[in-house]
C-alpha cells in the first residue's frame, strides 16, 4: 500500500512539475521583431536593397522577406521610417584596456581600471561598433561581463596578452635594471596582462599557449618597429623567422591564427612567409608585399587615423615617428585599392578618452582612397569574413558583419545614406538612431 501511495505521489508531482515547466518552455521561444521601411545594406554589396524588410528571432536575423509580407505576428515592429539600414560596424584593431597611457595602466587599481574598461566598452558600442578584435590587452574578464549582460558593449574576440620582443614595440622596462632572466623585476606591462616579453621560439610557443588557455581567439606580436615604442624605430624587424613561425603553428593547433604588427615592408613580408594571416598597420607596405598578402589570403588592416592623432603628442619622438608613418599610409592605401586585398577597419585608439571618441574618423580618412561603399564593406563584411574564416571552431559566436538569414541581429539605422557619405558615423549621437546588438535594442530614438 504505501508504495502505491509513493508511487501515486511521485507521479502527481512529475504532473506538476510539467505543468509548471510548460509555460516556461513557451516564454522561452524567441522573441521576433519586425524592422521595416528602409533602405538595407547587406555588408558585401555595394548596391542598397529596397523592397525588403527584416525578421529578427532572438539575437539571429531570421530571414528577409518581401516588404509589408509578414503579417502580424511579431513581438516587436520597428518602423525605420526611411532610415538606412546597416550590419553592427567592426573594429578588428582596437585595445579595450588602453584607453590611458601605458604607464597609468600599470598604476591603477585593477577594480578602477575594470570600471574604466567597462566605460570604454559601452562608448564603443553606443558609436555603433558592435563587434570589437581586442588587438592586446587584459580584456577576458570584461569579455565575460558582456556575454553574460552584466554590463553593455560589443562582443569581444580576445587576443590576450600581446607578444613583444626585448627592445620590441611593447618593451618599456626601467632601463636600470637587468632582464628578469638575469635577476630583474617582472616588468608592470607584463605584470598587468599587457604584454610579455619573449625572446625565442621555445618563450614564444609558452606565451601563445598561455593564451590559448586564457581563451584568446587568435595571436598578436610584434613583427616590426613602432609609433609608441620607446626602443624601436619604424625600420627594424622583430622577431625571427623561426620565432613567428613557432607562434604560427602553436596557435594553428588549436584553430587559432596570428595577427601582426608591422609597419615596414620587409617586416610584413617575413611575416606573411611565416604564415600569419593579417598585417595591422602596414604603413610602409611595397608592391612585393601587397602582392604577397593577396596571394596568401591575408587580411590587411591600415590604421591612419591613430597616426594623425599621434602627430601632435607631447613626446616628441612618438609625434616624429607618427609624421614618418603617415607619410606612407596613402601609398599602402592606393597598393591595397590596385592589388584588390581585403582590407579591415581598424583604429588603433589609444590613450585618451576623447582620442577614442573619434574612432568613426578612419572611415573619413579612407575616403580619399575608397568610396563610401567599399569602406562601409571593410568596416562590416570583410570584418565579419575575416572573423568568420580565420577564428574558426575557437569562435565563440555566430556570423557578424553581414544581413542575411542566420546571422547575429546586430542592426543599425541612421537616418543618412552612408553609402554617399561614410562620415555621417562620425556625429553617431545624431544620425544614429537605433542601435541593436544581439537582438537586443541599446538606443532607438527612431
Amino acid at each position: 500500500m504505501l508504495k502505491k501511495e509513493f508511487l501515486t505521489s511521485v507521479l502527481t508531482a512529475l504532473a506538476v512539475i510539467a505543468m509548471l515547466a510548460a509555460p516556461a518552455l513557451a516564454q522561452d521561444a524567441p522573441a521576433k521583431i519586425l524592422i521595416t521601411n528602409v533602405s538595407i545594406f547587406d555588408g558585401t554589396s555595394e548596391t542598397l536593397i529596397t523592397g525588403k524588410d527584416v525578421v529578427l528571432a532572438g539575437n539571429k536575423i531570421d530571414k528577409i522577406i518581401p516588404a509589408g509580407s509578414g503579417g502580424a505576428a511579431y513581438d516587436q515592429v520597428i518602423d525605420g521610417k526611411g532610415g538606412y539600414l546597416s550590419p553592427g560596424l567592426i573594429d578588428m584593431h582596437w585595445h579595450m584596456s588602453l584607453g590611458v597611457g601605458f604607464e597609468d595602466s600599470a598604476k591603477f587599481p585593477i577594480q578602477y581600471a575594470a570600471f574604466l574598461i567597462a566605460s570604454d566598452a559601452k562608448d564603443f558600442l553606443m558609436r555603433g561598433f558592435t563587434t570589437c578584435r581586442d588587438a592586446a590587452g587584459p580584456v577576458f574578464g570584461v569579455k565575460r561581463a558582456i556575454d553574460e549582460g552584466l554590463i553593455p558593449g560589443p562582443r569581444i574576440y580576445p587576443s590576450g596578452i600581446g607578444l613583444s620582443q626585448y627592445s620590441g614595440h611593447i618593451d618599456f622596462r626601467n632601463p636600470n635594471y637587468p632582464p628578469k632572466q638575469y635577476g630583474g623585476p617582472l616588468d608592470s606591462i607584463e605584470q598587468i596582462g599587457f604584454a610579455y616579453l619573449v625572446n625565442s621560439p621555445d618563450e614564444v610557443r609558452m606565451a601563445v599557449r598561455h593564451n590559448l588557455y586564457l581563451g584568446a581567439t587568435q595571436i598578436k606580436m610584434a613583427a616590426s618597429g613602432s609609433v609608441s615604442g620607446v626602443a624601436d624605430p619604424l625600420y627594424v624587424l622583430e622577431f625571427t623567422t623561426e620565432e613567428i613561425e613557432a607562434a604560427v603553428q602553436a596557435a594553428e593547433d588549436f584553430g587559432a591564427y596570428v595577427q601582426v604588427h608591422a609597419h615596414n615592408a620587409a617586416a610584413i613580408k617575413r611575416a606573411l612567409k611565416a604564415g600569419v594571416k593579417t598585417i595591422e598597420h602596414g604603413s610602409f607596405i611595397d608592391d612585393e608585399g601587397m602582392k604577397m598578402l593577396v596571394e596568401k589570403g591575408a587580411y590587411f588592416t591600415p590604421t591612419y587615423e591613430v597616426g594623425l592623432s599621434l602627430e601632435s603628442s607631447p613626446d616628441a619622438l612618438m609625434a616624429e615617428k607618427a609624421k614618418e608613418a603617415d607619410a606612407a599610409v596613402g601609398n599602402a592605401l592606393k597598393l591595397a585599392k590596385k592589388y584588390n586585398a581585403k582590407v579591415l577597419f581598424g583604429t588603433d585608439m589609444i590613450f585618451s578618452k576623447e582620442a577614442r571618441a573619434q574612432q568613426a574618423k578612419e572611415l573619413t580618412v579612407r575616403k580619399p582612397y575608397f568610396s563610401s561603399p567599399e569602406i562601409m564593406i571593410q568596416v562590416t563584411g570583410n570584418g565579419g569574413e575575416a572573423l568568420w574564416n580565420l577564428t574558426g571552431k575557437r569562435n565563440p559566436y555566430g556570423r557578424v558583419g553581414v544581413i542575411e538569414e542566420g546571422a547575429m541581429a546586430d542592426i543599425l539605422i541612421l537616418d543618412k545614406n552612408f553609402m554617399q557619405d561614410v562620415s555621417v558615423f562620425e556625429d553617431a549621437e545624431n544620425n544614429l538612431k537605433l542601435i541593436m546588438k544581439d537582438g537586443k535594442v541599446y538606443k532607438n530614438t527612431l
